[in-house]
């Protein structure tokens, strides 16, 4: 690219920077959202709203943050743009958005080096009762999901799981890892064992959440604290079954 090229290049991110988009604060609307009438508006929304309602989609979709540059994207092409087929939604873009986390990932590696990371395993069983264990990687500018295993078929030993653990801590980099956190369960510990004789930069610890889940399920099974339980769980009971006492109740919270 000659030096003209350059120029024009620099010149148009310059010119770039200068204009706001529509949505932004203190940005200058354009002349046709500011002839449009409150009717008009309002009857966009409620086509919106009538998509989210009829596809079943959370109201707290709206709170993200590619909500409204998707409106803004379509917006800026106007009345022309047809949305993407079902066809393109689960096959191209899904391919082009998986690619595109990829990327961001593959950008994240970089920093692991410099600082280092904890690797974390949160085991977890969906609705068909399948054992899943998801991997994270936690460095101090954020967290990054690593990968899913579906451990539902398999013997959850200690040298099983030392070896699905081995398989992420190589791809992430054995030399970028520091810290190993797992469930308190026997298996984890053993494995976490077996992790820093092969690893000795890695140090594994349990997760303080299950830690304290284990506290407290020791402290609920004290018979004075069932008891205590017990007797809470049937006043409970006792005053959602009887609505004009819980009608009183709410009353008096008023």
């Amino acid at each position: 690219m000659g030096d003209k090229g350059k120029r024009r290049a620099i010149a148009a991110t310059l010119i770039g920077s200068y204009f706001k988009e529509r949505t932004m604060t203190g940005s200058q609307p354009t002349l046709k959202s500011v002839l449009a009438s409150k009717q008009v508006k309002h009857k966009v929304k409620l086509g919106l709203a009538r998509w989210i309602i009829d596809a079943q989609i959370l109201f707290n979709a709206i709170q993200s943050p590619y909500f409204q540059p998707a409106l803004d994207g379509v917006a800026a092409i106007g009345p022309s743009f047809k949305g993407p087929s079902y066809d393109e939604m689960r096959v191209h873009l899904l391919a082009d958005l998986k690619k595109e986390c990829q990327l961001l990932v593959e950008g994240y590696r970089s920093s692991w080096k410099k600082t280092g990371c904890t690797l974390m395993a949160d085991g977890w069983t969906d609705q068909r009762q399948h054992t899943l264990i998801n991997f994270l990687v936690y460095y101090p500018t954020c967290m990054s999901f690593v990968k899913s295993v579906d451990a539902f078929d398999m013997i959850k030993t200690a040298d099983t799981l030392f070896k699905l653990f081995a398989e992420v801590i190589e791809w992430v980099g054995s030399s970028n890892i520091v810290h190993v956190v797992t469930d308190n369960a026997t298996n984890y510990v053993s494995a976490g064992k077996l992790i820093h004789e092969k690893y000795p930069n890695i140090f594994w610890s349990p997760c303080a959440a299950h830690c304290i889940n284990l506290i407290l399920k020791d402290i609920a099974s004290l018979p004075h604290i069932a008891d205590l339980a017990s007797r809470a769980s049937k006043v409970t009971v006792f005053v959602y079954n009887h609505m004009i006492f819980l009608s009183w109740l709410r009353k008096r919270k008023e």
